[in-house]
């Protein structure tokens, strides 16, 4: 008797898995047989999409398994995914393989249907089937019963199975038992396929984020290729002008003209705000300007339609080659990025990278003589920017803004000279500048008698890469007489990436000198739970990405809900920057989330002003 037809008959009939059970156990001469689940592509397709096949242990998902094995009193027990031709087990307990074939085993004959869980009480009764599943030295398999792990969507991808070395029957405690493991481990997936795709995604444009992007390059291991950045020059203005809704979905539609763009093993991904980035593989730089430029910078130009609106953005591309314009990812995006800038300033449309025109004309350095000349002249100063205690309005803490004060221009924007600060390096003496400047405002404050709040200080990656963050922090805290209450550092995930070991050390000596440390801009770019985890930290800051549409979408909400709960789990403080507004204060109060920084409370203000809001103590907000 043919088992595939008896299966998928009874299987496919909601809250009757123990019939089909009984049939298995009653029915002699009935042989295992391939059967297929009806929605077997999409299965497939959000398997993979988890991207657990052939990664390593995972202590949680082990311990499950284990916790399985001992509940049901079973020598064997496993958390397998059904591949299209392998049950591959991702833990396992007195299973010496790592995989046998779909067809072998019963994983594939489980996640048929809509059945709870499939029980075999005595394998013997099913033709073909070998008990020595697992290898002749392996122990024999006599007993099977797994439940079927669905995704949202209500796919099975896999089960979590016992298995046994002599005939028998689970009890019905046992069942549901093995029902909550399972659930608890289709939690842990969803939880971790939606930090997942916070940390690897761009949740606006659907497309991979820079840490995405880079994964896909080191895969694809190219020989050659055209790197191209595509920036929309007017985001910020229409997004002043009709909103962050339409400048939104007018990035939404330049992804969507990339995606038709990108035919075969094109890579792209979103950058940042009005930024993408693509990977052309197998060209040479001749034939793609000749061929490939034109078209993107034709079709990216074309009017956007949103709404009853018909916008017009101007757009900058800068193109490199690899390898001849840098061997690595890193030196051919940067020689890009040249390119880009190059763009921009000649104010063209597009660029090719060209070694000796970035030699000789860099808007960074042309801008050095005079950051050098506003650093001997004090011109930089700080802003300070308070963070609150989101249930009571008090302030807690402030981070410590850089502003220029330039003589002729005013206030200067930091977006218009930190990344000159950086490219020339003089971001190490500035930096040191800013921390001198913070403990000097945070002594002042104190001496008046106010709450003076814990100043954190931005560190950028010259200070770490130079080491001398350590020395500047002694400084500024002997200045001081070493009161530790008054600094933490901030450092985004992306300046500690390239040396991650040696981040993890500064971070050290950092914490021990009673200095705190923060995450900042989490979910951007490089963030993930393995760093995260590695990381000698104190606080996560939630990016303002994520709190902006907290109040008005329910994924949003999730996703700040998920890293609220993971930093928590941590011992990690959450604080959620960019709040502007009541609503999204109350839903992060309502997620735990415990301090909070933006509009809604105050703008960065001078030290000054700063004062006044100490002294007068009143709740922000």
């Amino acid at each position: 008797m043919d088992l595939a037809p008896l299966l998928r008959r009874a299987l496919e009939r909601p809250g009757r898995s123990r019939q089909v059970l009984r049939i298995v156990r009653q029915q002699a001469g009935t042989r295992l047989a391939p059967v297929l689940p009806r929605d077997e592509p999409e299965r497939l397709a959000q398997l993979h999409e988890l991207q657990v096949l052939d990664t390593e242990a995972d202590e949680d998902l082990d311990g499950i398994v284990q916790i399985a094995a001992q509940l049901c009193g079973t020598s064997m027990a496993a958390l397998s995914f059904v591949d299209a031709e392998r049950q591959w087990y991702k833990a396992r307990v007195g299973i010496p393989v790592a995989q046998v074939p779909r067809e072998h085993g019963f994983c594939g004959q489980a996640i048929v249907g809509q059945t709870r869980m499939l029980e075999i009480p005595d394998t013997s009764r099913v033709d073909g089937f070998d008990r020595q599943l697992h290898g002749p030295g392996a122990l024999p398999v006599r007993f099977y019963a797994g439940v079927p792990l669905r995704t949202r969507e209500g796919s099975a991808i896999g089960t979590l199975c016992v298995m046994d070395t002599v005939p028998r029957q689970l009890a019905e405690w046992q069942c549901a038992a093995l029902e909550k493991l399972a659930r608890t481990i289709c939690s842990h997936l969803s939880l971790r396929r939606e930090l997942r795709i916070a940390t690897q995604t761009d949740r606006l444009t659907g497309l991979p984020n820079w840490l995405h992007f880079e994964s896909q390059f080191e895969t694809l291991r190219p020989r050659r290729g055209v790197v191209c950045f595509a920036r929309l020059k007017a985001v910020s203005q229409i997004n002043s002008a009709h909103g962050f809704r339409v400048a939104d979905a007018m990035i939404q539609q330049t992804a969507a003209r990339l995606r038709k763009l990108a035919e075969g093993d094109v890579l792209m991904g979103r950058i940042k705000r009005g930024l993408f980035i693509l990977f052309f593989p197998q060209l040479e730089v001749e034939s793609f300007a000749r061929d490939k430029a034109r078209v993107l910078a034709a079709a990216l130009q074309e009017p956007y339609a949103v709404g009853p609106l018909t916008l017009v953005c101007p757009v900058n591309l800068g193109f490199a080659a690899y390898p001849r314009d840098g061997r690595t990812l890193d030196e051919v995006v940067n020689a890009a990025d040249a390119a880009l800038q190059l763009a921009i300033e000649r104010d063209e449309p597009a660029a090719f990278f060209d070694r000796a025109v970035d030699a000789a004309a860099s808007a960074h350095y042309r801008l050095e003589p005079q950051l050098r000349d506003a650093l001997e002249r004090n011109e930089f100063v700080n802003y300070y920017q308070p963070k609150v205690d989101i249930a009571t309005g008090r302030i807690v803490g402030v981070e410590a803004l850089i502003r220029w004060v330039h003589p002729e221009r005013g206030l200067v924007h930091p977006s218009e000279f930190v990344p000159a600060l950086e490219a020339t390096g003089l971001i190490r003496e500035v930096g040191r500048h800013i921390l001198l400047r913070a403990v000097a405002d945070w002594q002042r404050w104190r001496s008046a008698g106010l709450p003076a709040p814990r100043v954190a200080v931005n560190v950028a990656a010259a200070q770490l890469r130079h080491g001398e963050l350590i020395a500047h922090l002694r400084e500024a805290l002997c200045a001081i007489g070493n009161h530790a209450g008054a600094l933490g550092i901030e450092v985004t995930e992306s300046v500690l990436i390239g040396d991650m070991e040696r981040a993890v050390e500064l971070l050290r000596q950092v914490r021990a000198l009673g200095v705190p440390v923060a995450i900042d801009d989490f979910g951007t770019g490089y963030s993930s739970l393995s760093y995260i985890v590695t990381l000698p930290i104190d606080e996560v800051k939630i990016d303002r990405s994520f709190v902006r549409r907290i109040a008005t979408d329910p994924a949003y909400r999730g996703l700040v809900a998920a890293c609220v709960g993971l930093a928590r789990n941590l011992n990690l403080k959450v604080i959620a920057e960019g709040v502007e507004t009541r609503e999204q204060a109350d839903e992060l109060l309502a997620l735990r989330c415990e301090q909070a920084q933006g509009f809604l409370y105050s703008a960065p203000v001078p030290a000054d002003e700063l004062a006044v809001l100490l002294r007068r103590g009143a709740p922000l907000g």
